[in-house]
């Protein structure tokens, strides 16, 4: 292993029953894998459901998720997101991810 390796987090946007995105998200996976200089974290958010909204003030489990989430966005060096379209456009949950960790992405590939 490399010393520096690109610490990549992938994230599935997709939270609905019946989903496909951790069947891509794993192939993707498989694949980088191969590569030594590659970490991947896979980040789940039908795992980790975020608040709807905005607030100062998240309910208790909401702030557990978003500081789960935090750390590991923060510690990327680049993102692979696996979404959907719906209504030409991400979800929600992409969406949500984007807006509580605003300072996690920034200056950072995805």
């Amino acid at each position: 292993m490399p010393d520096n390796p690109i610490n990549l987090a992938v994230i599935i946007g997709s939270t609905r029953a019946g989903r496909f995105g951790p069947t891509v998200a794993k192939w993707f996976v498989a694949h980088a894998d191969r590569h030594d200089d590659v970490t991947v974290d896979v980040i789940d958010l039908a795992e980790t459901p975020l608040p709807e909204r905005l607030s100062h003030r998240p309910e208790p489990e909401a702030a557990r998720a978003l500081a789960a989430v935090g750390p590991r966005l923060a510690a990327a060096d680049a993102f692979v997101v696996v979404t959907p379209e719906y209504n030409h456009s991400y979800p929600a949950s992409v969406k949500n991810a984007i807006d509580w960790h605003y300072a996690e992405w920034r200056a950072k590939p995805v």
